[in-house]
């Protein structure tokens, strides 16, 4: 377990090579920038402008790619989302790049194709509006927007409801119009009646006052020229010809998804372009020298000190941290606990005055997930499903990293699961006894079920093991910081207090009442011991009290040993649940066989996802609240690098 040890980096550079300095670093990937402190003649920069610039290119890139793969979506897999990036070497990085100025003429056209796509829709959906509501007129004999002749004036429009020509008349009188008018209804639905009404020219005033007030509303797109039979042909023939046109481009934008691949690439290069502006700005510069300030891992620092001064322009310099400086942390472990990284940072990263939680966690993370999840058969699923994960597809580091830290688990589980003889329950007992009309008996260490108490003595002796490994881990953090006497005062003497507790209740419980003595004089010495030192800080009386307070503390303390009871009743609920799915499912016969084998998949899937998520929940629960709270503070800054942060992309490294 390690936290990575981090230098202070300094790099002076010419401004001639500064661009590809900070690409060398970001393509690198290992130096975290920090901002430099105001020198006398350097300042920023203005590279707005460019950053602008590139940012609109990608937006115009990852629009052109939306459209893409709305228009013309990528066949994938159902689990090829677990795919990560695609790997590119640097032959094949610096030929992409290349081809740039063409890929974002080809993201220019198809935003146009995209547009005039639009475009074309929308004027078919008015068409079609339009086609629709011609649609009641195609018995009237003369264009919609036919206005009357000479003497008389016309009015062709609707009502929103269903009316006969009597009705529309009475409704007119009764709204105040006096005059006389012939009215045709054209067609009639339950919502609307389309109307043809004339009037003498004199009376076309007064007529069209009514109309309004009883609801009447005119065509909305009438033609002064077509009656509605030949406008609606035209009309047809219009989205015909535009639905054919939309076709067409919809063709085109598909063609364009052979450069699927090198837009991606367009807008992680382009990203990546305009993250380094956005450096420039903030680095400070004199007219020939520029000034990169940062954090790097010590492991590093050497080789990219000489990459630097061997390929730009530059002089670096490395420097220990300042004793108070708040550093960034990163964590180096091995392949085993390397996965449970994701859980301490999850938490909080380590604070420089913290040792690395990471594999004293990983060890029993593994084991209490197993011991509560506990079954044979869902470890073995757990561990062909990681497996193949990690052997078949290209995963990114996070999805390694997790599929790797369940399969440690699913191999745990499948030990306890043999421990406890459970697999699927009792699932080969069960098949035995009633399709073949054998007994087997499967064997077994420890039953779940029927050996419950012995089961919650272990499961509390792992977590008086856990508490102590924690404290443990706090005396020697405390020694290495120098603070002797509190390691001993604080944690020693707990250790004796609790290893007195432990051995006493052991003796009683066990029918060992010789060693019951033994056990409570060292916790008496224990107690005594806190009593004189837990108060060392307070004045006067205040010490003596301060001391007997922390007796206190013994019931957390027992609060935390039995908070590892749940490593019992997780692992019972899993073996009795499983049992009971069998017991419902099992049954002779064809009809008995097809129901145990739905009742057995569907029963198993919720069991194992409702118990393989409570394991995993309250494993973390004994890891951050039990075990952490004994030595843990956090509060650490996560080591962010400056890097390639790309999303189609990753370069070899």
């Amino acid at each position: 377990m390690a936290v990575l040890k981090m230098k202070n980096i300094r790099i002076a550079v010419a401004n001639k090579d500064l661009k590809k300095c900070v690409s060398f670093l970001q393509k690198a990937g290992v130096v975290e920038i920090k901002q430099t402190e105001q020198l006398e003649g350097f300042g920023k920069k203005d590279y707005l402008s460019q950053r602008l610039t590139f940012e609109r290119m990608v937006s115009t890139a990852e629009n052109a790619l939306e459209i893409l793969n709305k228009k013309a979506p990528e066949k994938k897999g159902m689990l090829s989302f677990l795919n990560g990036r695609k790997e590119i070497d640097e032959v094949s990085y610096q030929k992409m790049v290349s081809k740039s100025t063409s890929t974002i003429m080809y993201c220019y056209d198809i935003v146009s194709l995209e547009k005039q796509y639009s475009d074309e829709c929308a004027e078919i959906g008015r068409i079609t509006i339009e086609i629709d509501e011609l649609d009641g007129w195609r018995s009237l004999d003369m264009p919609t927007g036919f206005k009357g002749t000479k003497h008389t004036a016309c009015f062709i429009g609707s009502f929103a409801e269903s009316l006969t020509a009597g009705e529309i008349a009475s409704l007119l009188q009764e709204k105040g119009y006096e005059g006389t008018a012939e009215i045709e209804v054209v067609s009639s639905s339950k919502i609307q009646t389309n109307v043809f009404i004339s009037c003498l020219k004199s009376d076309a005033e007064q007529l069209e006052s009514v109309l309004r007030k009883c609801g009447y509303n005119y065509v909305s797109s009438p033609s002064a020229t077509l009656v509605p039979v030949e406008r609606i042909k035209e009309l047809e023939l219009r989205k015909n010809g535009l639905e054919a046109d939309s076709k067409q481009i919809l063709l085109l934008i598909e063609k364009f998804s052979t450069f699927r691949e090198e837009i991606e690439f367009f807008v992680d290069y382009y990203s990546s372009r305009a993250k380094r502006y956005e450096l420039y700005g903030d680095l400070k510069q004199s007219e020939n020298t520029a000034i990169i300030d940062g954090y790097i891992p010590e492991k590093f620092a050497e080789k990219i000190q000489e990459n630097l001064e061997e390929k730009f322009a530059a002089a670096v310099e490395i420097t220990d941290p300042e004793e108070d400086e708040e550093v960034p942390v990163a964590l180096s472990n091995n392949s085993l606990t390397r996965p449970c990284e994701s859980l301490v940072s999850m938490y909080s990263m380590p604070s420089k005055n913290d040792v690395d939680p990471t594999s004293p966690m990983a060890f029993f993370f593994y084991i209490f997930f197993g011991m509560m999840l506990s079954d044979a058969g869902y470890g073995l699923l757990i561990v062909l499903g990681c497996t193949i994960g990690l052997l078949k597809f290209n995963l990114e580091d996070n999805w390694k990293n997790n599929l790797k830290m369940f399969l440690f688990c699913g191999i745990s589980t499948c030990f306890w699961g043999i421990l406890f003889g459970g697999f699927f329950g009792d699932l080969i007992p069960q098949i035995a006894s009633t399709y073949f009309g054998k007994t087997i008996a499967m064997p077994k260490l420890l039953d779940p079920i029927s050996d419950a108490l012995p089961l919650l003595i272990l499961g509390i002796a792992m977590g008086v093991v856990h508490i102590y490994y924690g404290m443990a881990l706090n005396f020697y953090n405390l020694c290495r910081r120098g603070k002797v006497l509190d390691a001993i005062f604080d944690v020693g003497l707990w250790f004796v207090t609790l290893t007195g507790a432990v051995v006493a209740i052991v003796g009683a419980m066990g029918g060992y009442s010789n060693i019951t003595p033994y056990g409570l004089y060292i916790l008496a010495a224990g107690a005594v011991g806190l009593v004189l030192t837990q108060g060392r800080n307070n004045k006067g009386a205040g010490k003596v009290i301060g001391g007997i307070a922390s007796l206190y503390d013994i019931t957390s303390y027992a609060s935390d040993m039995l908070s590892y009871s749940r490593l019992m009743a997780l692992g019972l609920a899993t073996g009795v649940f499983a049992q009971v799915i069998n017991q419902l499912g099992i049954g002779t016969g064809v009809v008995g066989v097809i129901k145990f084998v739905i009742i057995f998949v569907i029963g198993n899937a919720i069991s194992f996802a409702m118990n393989a998520l409570g394991a995993y929940v309250h494993t973390i629960r004994l890891q951050y609240v039990e075990f952490f709270g004994k030595f843990y503070e956090g509060g650490g800054k996560e080591f962010k690098p400056f890097n390639l942060k790309t999303k189609f992309f990753r370069l070899k490294k």
